[in-house]
């Protein structure tokens, strides 16, 4: 139930703090069946939310351990379908839970829902694919297939035009499916492993190109800009006192890593419905006119407006 309702809350909220999302082969996105997406990490958390949000089908992902530390925060993610992965850093003693980890994600494929995995295997902001792709989602779709279950892999590609900047364009760049016919039947396991992250490779190098998808962040016209610019600068007036400290604390908080996009939205996610009703609920005491509470229409409607003027 948690989920569904983030997913919802989530693709309201993604309008308002993106300018566009552009999606590519966007048929993908009504997948059915036991299907991986094999994804590229460059926004951290940001990523798994993009992406989940979109998906028709309830989404998996598979997810860094050390955030699992904390018992009932480990229960929120359970959840929001996320499931752990270890690393060597996280502890030697923490390994064997990774067993553990791919028999999830095994179930999860065989009860036919989309697992996302993260190939790269690390989070960095950059528009380069970081190679050699990691051994454990092919592990993991292998023994599916050993089970006869007819996983497909999706390869997918995610660009922004800005980690740090709000009112960004993203896109989402579905690649073309393939299965277990990938590998050949009477090779080696090693080998089975190679050709599937050799494909993933090649199509998410293709799907990289920004020439051959025209990516371009959208830019507002001078006459559009003339028409916005009044209800923009209401919605950066109004949202300043909300906006501008989470933006702060956000940047503080999260200095030398990947996190920053990730941190403000879901602080945005949390908070802004708060700010609404304080905000609306302020003005109705002030002007005794309940026809404040349409404000918590009109300043999402401003904040909008400015994402697309600025």
């Amino acid at each position: 139930m948690l989920y569904f309702i983030v997913k919802i809350w989530v693709n309201i909220a993604l309008p308002l703090f993106t300018k566009k999302i552009r999606i590519f082969n966007k048929e993908h996105l009504k997948v059915t069946g036991p299907t991986v997406l094999a994804v590229n990490h460059p926004n951290a958390l940001f990523d798994a939310m993009l992406v989940g949000s979109q998906m028709q089908q309830g989404t998996w992902f598979i997810t860094r351990g050390d955030v699992f530390k904390n018992p009932k925060i480990r229960s929120i993610l359970h959840q929001l379908k996320m499931i752990p992965m270890y690393r060597i850093r996280d502890g030697k003693d923490k390994l064997f839970l990774n067993d553990e980890s791919q028999e999830k994600s095994i179930e999860v494929l065989k009860s036919n829902e989309t697992l996302l995995i993260f190939v790269e295997g690390l989070c960095e902001n950059q528009k380069e694919l970081l190679l050699p792709l990691k051994k454990g989602g092919p592990r993991i779709m292998q023994s599916c297939w050993n089970d006869n279950v007819d996983v497909k892999v999706i390869p997918v590609w995610l660009e922004y035009s800005s980690y740090k900047t709000f009112g960004k364009t993203i896109d989402i760049r579905f690649g073309q499916p393939f299965d277990k016919t990938i590998q050949d039947s009477s090779a080696s396991a090693a080998a089975g492993i190679n050709a599937i992250n050799a494909e993933t490779t090649k199509q998410l190098l293709e799907l990289s190109d920004n020439k051959a998808y025209d990516y371009k962040p959208l830019k507002t016209t001078m006459a559009a800009k003339v028409l916005l610019a009044v209800p923009a600068l209401l919605g950066a007036v109004l949202h300043a006192p909300l906006y501008l400290p989470l933006q702060s604390f956000a940047k503080k908080k999260t200095a030398g890593s990947v996190f920053y996009d990730s941190i403000l939205f879901a602080l945005l996610l949390i908070l802004y419905p708060i700010y609404l009703i304080i905000f609306c609920g302020v003005l109705t005491g002030i002007t005794d006119w309940y026809g404040a509470w349409w404000g918590m229409i009109v300043l999402p409607v401003l904040a909008k407006c400015y994402v697309m003027w600025k």
